[in-house]
């Protein structure tokens, strides 16, 4: 009788081994301020483990920074799809000067489509953060984590996609602005019962970049509504109804949308290579992945000339 209680508990640890299997993802990045005393974010790259032995996640990158958290200490995963530029060091057009040249102006230009992936932990036990998970393991990444977490995930995927416009259909284009970049105060927004608020962040291309450029605008059915520089965020109240937002720098582009008293919309001014200055993307996020990038941006406090 003892040979078999034995046996039966060989064969049932075999089986959870075997049922439990680690998953180790390279060269995703995490999103992490600068220092104590600048938000803007830096990407530092490392290794991103489904640890099912422990039932941890973590994260490790070359600089022995760690972050571990518990499966049960997961309160949330937010997935979102992400095409941007290839990040790095500003290119000038970028930052409002001239276009770039040659190979190393084409390779920053390249189109990248990472995903995002936010994990929100339960009350008391860390901080938010947020990773970008490459393209060729985003998919696994994507299953993994709905195989852990359950209907603790959220894949995000929202009907309005951008589009380019006639810039000169836009009834201020001629406008101009002033943008204080303000790297102290970091305003957040309050919902208003009879207005919908918008909350718009344009992330910084590289840290050295950060409240550098000229201004991207958002329209609201043809009149600038906020503006940011590359790396900032702001925000608006407008009054419910139909809207047709938009971007604009070298190109115009946005989407119609819907917006209702007392609800919040989120969206990024995600900035791509133009020729002479550079060309901007309009998307609607969720409101974890806005407002974290919000937090590591700094403040537009701008105004019409």
């Amino acid at each position: 009788m003892t040979r078999c209680f034995i046996f039966v508990g060989i064969a049932l640890a075999l089986v959870c081994s075997v049922s439990a299997e680690n998953l180790a993802v390279q060269n995703v990045k995490i999103n992490r301020h600068r220092s104590d005393k600048d938000r803007i974010f830096v990407n530092q790259v490392g290794v991103l483990t489904f640890d099912d032995y422990a039932k941890v996640l973590t994260f490790k990158d070359d600089k022995d920074d760690n972050l571990n958290l518990s499966y049960a200490d997961v309160d949330k995963v937010v997935f979102e799809v992400d095409t941007h530029m290839r990040g790095g060091s500003s290119p000038l057009w970028a930052l409002g000067g001239a276009a770039g040249a040659g190979i190393g102006a084409a390779r920053a230009g390249r189109h990248v489509t990472d995903y995002w992936m936010y994990v929100a932990p339960a009350v008391n036990k860390g901080t938010p953060f947020l990773l970008v998970v490459p393209k060729d393991s985003s998919d696994e990444v994507i299953e993994k984590a709905k195989a852990i977490f359950a209907e603790r995930v959220e894949v995000a995927d929202f009907p309005e996609k951008g589009a380019d416009i006639d810039k000169t259909t836009l009834a201020d284009i001629q406008s101009k602005e002033a943008v204080k970049v303000d790297k102290e105060a970091h305003p957040l927004p309050e919902i208003k019962p009879d207005k919908a608020l918008i909350v718009v962040v344009c992330p910084a291309l590289s840290p050295r970049g950060a409240g550098m450029g000229l201004p991207f605008k958002l329209y609201a059915n043809g009149h600038v509504t906020a503006a940011n520089r590359n790396g900032t965020y702001s925000f608006a109240y407008l009054d419910p109804g139909k809207y047709h937002l938009v971007s604009q720098m070298e190109n115009a582009n946005g989407f119609e949308i819907q917006l209702d008293a007392g609800k919040d919309y989120y969206f990024l001014q995600n900035i791509f290579q133009g020729t002479w200055r550079p060309k901007t993307v309009l998307t609607r996020n969720t409101k974890e992945l806005v407002m974290y990038q919000a937090d590591g941006a700094y403040y537009s406090d701008w105004k019409l000339k």
